[in-house]
């Protein structure tokens, strides 16, 4: 297994349990990206979750 996927593994796991983290984890940035996702964790966590799989593994 390579880094890329471990990280994947990562990224999905922690999609589950903190979007926000994942996001960070993904950029290594608190990003505007992170902000939001918190935003969204406070609203509703289904939505951050959603925005986390998008950022993470959708857009290019």
């Amino acid at each position: 297994m390579s880094e890329e996927d471990t990280n994947k593994i990562i990224e999905i796991i922690l999609i589950l349990v903190l979007p926000p983290l994942a996001i960070w984890f993904h950029d290594r940035a608190c990003t505007g990206q992170v902000c939001l996702n918190i935003l969204l964790c406070f609203i509703f966590w289904i939505p951050a979750m959603v925005h986390a799989l998008w950022y993470c593994f959708m857009r290019k």
